[in-house]
C-alpha cells in the first residue's frame, strides 16, 4: 500500500504535491477538532436538556441550514472562496469561545452550539472537498480519496483520545477552546491548498458569471439533472438512518451514564474507537473493496450491512447493541460511504461541485434529520408505541428504498463518466 502511494504521488508536479499535502493537513485537523467538540457538545446538551429534545434541535436546524447555504452560495461568486472560508472560521472560533466561557451561566448557548456543530463540520469538509474535486480527476480518485479519508481518520482518533481521556480533568465545556488553535492551523493550510488548486479564482468567477442559475442560488441545478436528484436521495437515506440510530444510542446513553464528564469520556472513547476503525477501513478495506468489487456494488454494500444491524437490534435491544449499531453506521459513514459518495461528484460540472454540493452536503444532509425528527416526535408523543424498536423496522424500509435508488442512479453514472473521458 505504501509503495502504491509513493508511485502514485511520483506522477504529480511539485505544485500538485503541495496541494495534496496541504489538503491532507487540513482534513486531519478538521477531523481532529470535530472528534473533540462532538462528544463535549452531546454530553453538555444532555446535562441541560435530554435526548427527547434532539429531534426538536434537528428540526430547528433546517432553517439555519437553509440560511447558511443561501449565504454561502450568494456570496461565494462575489467575494471568493478564500474570504468565505475566513468568515466561516471566524464564526467557529467565536461560537466555541462563547460556549466555553458562558455555557455554565447561559445554558441556551449549548442549544445553539448543538445546532451549529452539525452545520460547521459539513461546511468545513464541503469547502475542502469542492476544491479537491476541481483538481483531482476520476482515474486518480480511488487511491487519493482513501488516503485523504484515512488521514482524516488519524485526526479523529487523536481528537477522540483528547475528549475520551482528558474530559474529566479539563472539564467538558473547556474542550470547546481547542477549536481556536486548530482552525488557525486549518486556515493556514487551506490557503496553501487553494493557491495550488487547479481552478484559479478568475476561472471560478468566470464560470459563475456565465451561470444563469445564479439568481436561484444553485437550487435550479437540480431541475434538469435526475443524477443530482438521485445523489440527493442517497445522502438523505444515510442521514435518516443515522438520525434513527443516533436517537436509539443517546436514549440508552442518557440512562446508562448520568454524569456529564463521565459521559463525555465514554463518548470520546467510542468516537476514538470509531475513528480507529474508520482509519483502517479507509487505508485498506475501502481501497480494496472499491477496486475489486466496483463502485456500484460498493454502494449496495452499505445499506445491506445496515439492514442486517437493524434486524439484529430487533432481537437484541440493549445499550451494547445500540452502541454497536451507532459505531457501525458512523464507521461506514465516515469511511467507506464517504469515499464512494464523494466519487459520485467527480463527473459533475465545476458549478455543480460547489453549489449543488453545498445544497446536498449541508442543507439536505441535515434537513434529512429534520424529516426523521418529525417522525420521531410523532411516534413518541402521539402513537404511544415502543419507539426504540419501531425505529429498526422503519429503517429496514429506508434501506430497501436506498438500494433501489442506487440501482437506478448507476445507469446514469456510467454515461456521465464516459462523457467525462471523451
Amino acid at each position: 500500500m505504501i509503495n502504491t502511494v509513493k508511485n502514485f504521488l511520483s506522477n504529480y508536479t511539485s505544485s500538485q504535491k503541495t496541494f495534496i499535502l496541504s489538503v491532507l493537513v487540513s482534513v486531519f485537523f478538521i477531523s481532529c477538532d470535530y472528534a473533540i467538540i462532538r462528544p463535549a457538545s452531546t454530553s453538555v446538551f444532555l446535562s441541560n436538556y435530554s435526548s427527547k429534545i434532539f429531534p426538536y434541535c434537528w428540526i430547528l436546524g433546517v432553517p439555519f441550514n437553509l440560511l447558511v447555504v443561501y449565504l454561502y452560495n450568494r456570496f461565494l461568486p462575489t467575494i471568493g472562496r478564500l474570504k468565505v472560508f475566513f468568515v466561516f472560521v471566524s464564526c467557529i472560533i467565536i461560537m466555541h469561545g462563547l460556549t466555553s466561557i458562558f455555557v455554565q451561566k447561559f445554558a441556551w448557548l449549548i442549544f445553539l452550539q448543538f445546532i451549529f456543530k452539525d452545520v460547521y463540520i459539513l461546511l468545513a469538509f464541503k469547502q475542502t472537498w469542492s476544491m479537491i474535486h476541481t483538481t483531482i480527476d476520476t482515474q486518480k480518485a480511488k487511491l487519493l480519496y482513501g488516503l485523504m479519508f484515512g488521514i482524516g481518520g488519524f485526526g479523529s482518533v487523536l481528537g477522540g483520545m483528547v475528549s475520551g481521556f482528558f474530559a474529566v480533568q479539563i472539564k467538558s465545556h473547556n474542550l470547546f477552546l481547542f477549536s481556536i488553535p486548530i482552525y488557525l492551523i486549518v486556515s493556514l493550510f487551506y490557503v496553501r491548498a487553494l493557491k495550488n488548486s487547479a481552478v484559479t479564482n478568475e476561472d471560478f468567477k468566470e464560470e459563475y458569471k456565465n451561470d444563469k442559475s445564479h439568481s436561484k442560488e444553485g437550487f435550479s441545478l437540480f431541475k434538469n439533472s435526475p443524477y443530482l436528484l438521485l445523489l440527493l436521495l442517497i445522502v438523505i437515506s444515510m442521514q435518516v438512518a443515522t438520525a434513527f440510530i443516533d436517537y436509539q444510542f443517546n436514549t440508552y446513553l442518557e440512562k446508562a451514564i448520568p454524569d456529564v464528564d463521565l459521559r463525555t469520556a465514554f463518548t470520546g472513547k467510542v468516537t476514538s474507537s470509531i475513528n480507529f476503525l474508520v482509519t483502517c477501513f479507509q487505508f485498506f478495506g475501502g481501497f480494496l473493496l472499491i477496486n475489486f468489487v466496483g463502485l456500484k456494488k460498493s454502494h449496495l454494500f452499505v445499506p445491506f450491512i445496515l439492514a442486517i444491524n437493524s434486524l439484529a437490534f430487533l432481537f437484541f435491544p440493549s445499550f451494547g447493541m445500540a452502541t454497536y449499531s451507532h459505531m457501525t453506521i458512523k464507521t461506514l459513514d465516515y469511511s467507506f460511504f464517504g469515499i464512494i459518495r464523494e466519487m459520485l461528484y467527480i463527473p459533475l460540472k465545476t458549478d455543480e461541485k460547489y453549489r449543488a454540493k453545498a445544497i446536498i452536503d449541508v442543507f439536505a444532509y441535515r434537513s434529512a434529520k429534520a424529516v426523521a425528527s418529525l417522525f420521531l416526535i410523532f411516534l413518541q408523543n402521539v402513537t404511544g408505541l415502543n419507539i426504540i424498536i419501531l425505529i429498526s423496522i422503519i429503517s429496514m424500509l429506508v434501506y430497501f428504498i436506498w438500494i433501489r435508488v442506487v440501482s437506478t442512479m448507476f445507469k446514469k453514472h456510467s454515461q456521465m463518466v464516459e462523457n467525462e473521458g471523451s
